[in-house]
C-alpha cells in the first residue's frame, strides 16, 4: 500500500512511533481538500499531524499525511475508507459486526465520523445463535451499563418495528372513497422544548484560513466545509461563512392544533404547493437533533419518532446540514429514555440514507 502510494508522490514515506505518514511535497493550485481525498486522509487529521499548517499551505512546503499501511491491519481485517452519508451503524452492518466493535477496534470515543476516514474492520465470525447460546464467559465479560443500554435500543426497536407493522396494516385495509376526517383545531398548552440558535456567520479577512476559522471558534474544519458546500479550502476576502449555531433556547413556535390524518402513504413523497398553508399543515416549526431509529434497515419508508404529534402525520424533515428535505410518516411516540431527552425525531433508515446524515446525530428543522 505505501509503494502505491509514494508511486504519486515525489518524497517518500516516514514512520514515527506507531503511526504511519506519507511525506507529500505540495504542488502549485494544492488543497488541503485535494490532497485528503488523494491520500483518502481527514483534512483534521493531516491538519493535526502538521502543526506549520497554522500559517496556511504553502507551495514547496513538505507535510506529512497520516495513512494505515498494510502492516498494521490485523489478519484476517480489512479497511475501509469512510464516504458521505455513512455512519458507524450503516457501516457496521455492511459487515456485520457491531457498532461497539468498530469503536473499540479504531480507539473511536463517539459516534462522530470524517469523510475519507480510515477504519479498520474484522469480521464477526458467524454464529447460529438459534441452535446454540452464547458462551457464558461472553456474558460475565458484559457490564451492567451494556447490557441496559442493549435492552433498551432492542426494545425502543421493537417499538418502532410494531408500529411500522400496523401502519402498513391500516394502509392495507380497504378504505372509505374520498373521506378525510379533520379534528377540531385546539390550542395545547405544552412546555417548550430547547432548540439551537441562529446560525452565526464570519466574514473572511484577508490572509485567514479554514484552520484559523475554525480554531476561532471551536469548530472542526470538516464542518465548515459541510455548512458551507466547499469543494476546496481556498476562501476569498469579504466571504460570510457559517461557523456554528448559537446557544440552546427556548423555542417560540407554540404547538397548536392536531394535523389532519392523511389518508395515502403516497402523500409523505409528494412536496405539497405552499407548506404553511396545505392541508394537515398546522404551521408548525421545530428545530433541534435527530438520530438513527436502529433496528429499522429492513424497511423503505421514511418512518420518525416524534414527541407530541399523532400517529400518522406527515412531517417535511429538513437536514439543516445540506438542505435536503423529505416528507416523513410519524409512527409512534419518542420514548423519554436515555439521551432522547436532546433528540425532537429520530428517523428510520430509509428516512436517514435519504437525507444524506454525515454524523450519527445531526441537526434539522421539522414543519407538520
Amino acid at each position: 500500500m505505501a509503494s502505491e502510494l509514494t508511486s504519486v508522490d515525489s518524497v517518500g514515506v516516514e514512520r514515527i512511533g506507531d503511526k504511519s505518514f506519507i511525506l507529500h511535497e505540495v504542488d502549485p493550485k494544492e488543497t488541503l481538500f485535494g490532497i485528503s481525498r488523494r491520500y483518502n486522509s481527514p483534512v483534521s487529521d493531516i491538519v493535526n499531524a502538521n502543526p506549520v499548517l497554522k500559517g496556511g499551505l504553502k507551495i514547496g512546503q513538505t507535510i506529512k499525511v497520516p495513512y494505515i499501511s498494510m502492516a498494521e491491519i490485523p489478519a484476517g481485517s480489512v479497511l475501509h475508507n469512510v464516504v458521505p452519508g455513512e455512519t458507524l451503524f450503516s457501516i457496521s452492518k455492511k459487515y456485520g459486526v457491531t457498532v461497539e466493535s468498530v469503536m473499540k477496534d479504531n480507539g473511536l470515543k463517539g459516534n462522530d465520523l470524517s469523510v475519507g476516514q480510515s477504519l479498520i474492520i474484522e469480521p464477526a465470525v458467524p454464529i447460529a445463535v438459534e441452535k446454540e447460546p452464547a458462551p457464558v464467559v461472553a456474558v460475565a465479560t458484559t457490564t451492567v451499563e451494556t447490557k441496559s443500554e442493549t435492552r433498551a435500543k432492542a426494545k425502543e426497536a421493537k417499538k418502532a418495528e410494531d408500529a411500522v407493522k400496523e401502519q402498513e396494516k391500516i394502509e392495507s385495509s380497504p378504505k372509505p372513497e374520498a373521506i378525510i376526517t379533520e379534528a377540531p383545531e385546539v390550542i395545547a398548552e405544552t412546555s417548550k422544548p430547547m432548540v439551537p440558535g441562529e446560525w452565526r456567520s464570519h466574514t473572511v479577512q484577508a490572509g485567514e484560513t479554514l484552520f484559523s476559522i475554525a480554531s476561532q471558534y471551536s469548530a472542526r474544519v470538516e464542518d465548515l466545509i459541510t455548512w458551507n458546500a466547499l469543494t476546496s479550502n481556498n476562501l476569498q476576502d469579504g466571504q460570510v461563512l457559517k461557523v456554528g449555531r448559537g446557544a440552546m433556547q427556548e423555542s417560540t413556535v407554540p404547538v397548536i392544533g392536531t394535523p389532519r390524518v392523511v389518508s395515502s402513504v403516497d402523500e409523505m413523497m409528494v412536496e405539497p404547493a405552499d407548506a404553511a398553508t396545505s392541508g394537515g399543515f398546522k404551521n408548525i416549526k421545530e428545530t433541534g437533533q435527530a438520530e438513527l431509529i436502529e433496528g429499522t434497515g429492513g424497511h423503505k419508508k421514511y418512518l420518525v419518532l416524534h414527541r407530541t404529534a399523532p400517529v400518522g402525520t406527515i412531517m417535511r424533515v429538513k437536514n439543516e446540514e445540506n438542505d435536503v428535505t423529505i416528507f416523513a410518516r410519524v409512527v409512534g411516540t419518542l420514548p423519554e429514555t436515555g439521551d432522547n431527552s436532546k433528540l425532537i425525531i429520530k428517523l428510520s433508515q430509509a428516512a436517514f440514507d435519504q437525507l444524506k446524515a454525515v454524523n450519527g446525530r445531526f441537526p434539522v428543522e421539522v414543519m407538520y
